[in-house]
């Protein structure tokens, strides 16, 4: 009886044991080569210096395309009305903007506050004046619409330049920095 108790116990530690010692084998050596491969890519980050000014230049250029995307002379120019119908024309006009917008809105994180700001209140000012005008002449085609747009831009393209040369000025200072 103690024979077989022997065996018995032998017969499950010896696999047990075996086991045990694999794995701490295996796992030894996985961690080894994870440090070894931490230690490369943390010497490697240290080597190379993250370049912020191409970033930041590289959202400057995406803001100056966002600006004349929105400016109001080159979106009406850009975008045809599909309908006679001026509140669909209102909704795709403004739709288009909101999109551009959204499509640049990751590269806030490298410009200033202030110049987000302006584009941002650019944006808003836009909008509202494709509205109100949308509302001021409802009884116009989308067409007529679209002309009259045109033609009483003059106030609303002051901003959309003041944008741009904002972000110009911001890119210069990005260089000169």
């Amino acid at each position: 009886m103690d024979t077989d108790f022997v065996l018995q116990l032998l017969m499950y530690t010896i696999p047990a044991v075996v086991v045990a010692f694999v794995s701490y084998v295996y796992f030894s050596k996985l961690i080894e080569k994870q440090t070894q491969r931490d230690r490369f890519i943390i010497e490697n980050l240290s080597k190379s210096q993250f370049d912020s000014k191409a970033l930041k230049l590289q959202a400057c250029e995406r803001l100056v395309i966002l600006g004349e995307r929105i400016n109001i002379k080159n979106l009406l120019l850009r975008i045809n009305p599909t309908s006679e119908d001026i509140n669909a024309y209102q909704f795709l006009l403004t739709q288009h903007i909101e999109q551009e917008y959204e499509y640049n809105i990751a590269q806030q994180l490298y410009v200033s506050n202030e110049l987000w700001d302006l584009i941002t209140s650019t944006k808003n000012t836009t909008i509202q004046y494709i509205q109100v005008s949308a509302n001021q002449n409802s009884t116009l085609t989308a067409s007529a619409f679209r002309s009259r747009l045109l033609q009483d831009s003059v106030a609303i393209q002051k901003g959309a330049d003041l944008v741009i040369k904002a972000i110009n000025e911001e890119a210069k200072h990005h260089l000169n920095s």
